[in-house]
């Protein structure tokens, strides 16, 4: 039988996860559980993730660049600041929604890292990843449309990724998704609000 290679086990054991948490809770999803998850024998999780620290740092990049990648991978941005700002927003929402698991798996990831000593550094290192890829998608509606921002960038950024986490979890409490998607549009009109035409900040 040909060995699996070891990026595709960590792939596999990384959605293993995500699914395992938001079944289980995540102090329930132990090593073996997300092991009989992904179908592979617990020792495997060792060879490809050094510990299980380094696998929760796996989930929030997967979640968080993947999020962004779908808002900013499209050929149709167009050059019309409003339109860009509109669907880049629409499309991170889109993916969001597309995986309630990753979700409430990262929700509760949270929470949990904070209460842990040995792991509260994993927090900051969370939402630092937010606002990196929250200034990449400002960077990527600049460079499309040649639009600045009344704010600097990181205010922007960080703006961004509380409004589209807040949105997110309260859709996971409720799943109304009219009122999400009116929410949604406010807050696209509001960022909408803050671009002007060249680079002033």
């Amino acid at each position: 039988m040909a060995q699996v290679p070891v990026d595709q086990r960590r792939q596999e054991l990384v959605e293993a996860a995500f699914r395992t948490i938001a079944r289980l809770g995540i102090r329930r999803a132990t090593t073996r559980e997300i092991c009989a998850e992904a179908g592979m024998q617990q020792g495997i999780f060792h060879y490809c993730f050094r510990s299980k620290q380094e696998l929760y740092r796996e989930l929030i990049r997967v979640m968080v660049v993947d999020m962004v990648d779908a808002a900013v991978a499209v050929p149709d941005f167009g050059d019309d600041p409003e339109q860009c700002i509109r669907m880049s927003l629409s499309r991170v929402w889109k993916h969001a929604t597309e995986y309630p698991d990753r979700q409430l798996a990262a929700y509760e990831l949270t929470t949990f890292i904070l209460r842990d000593q040995e792991l509260s550094d994993l927090a900051a290192w969370q939402y630092r990843q937010y606002a990196e890829q929250g200034e990449r998608l400002a960077q990527a509606i600049e460079t499309a449309t040649g639009t600045g921002w009344t704010v600097p960038r990181p205010v922007l950024a960080r703006l961004l990724s509380s409004g589209m986490d807040g949105l997110v979890l309260s859709w996971l409490a409720d799943r109304d998704d009219e009122m999400a998607e009116a929410a949604l549009e406010t807050f696209s009109t509001a960022v909408v609000s803050l671009a002007v035409p060249g680079s002033e900040t």
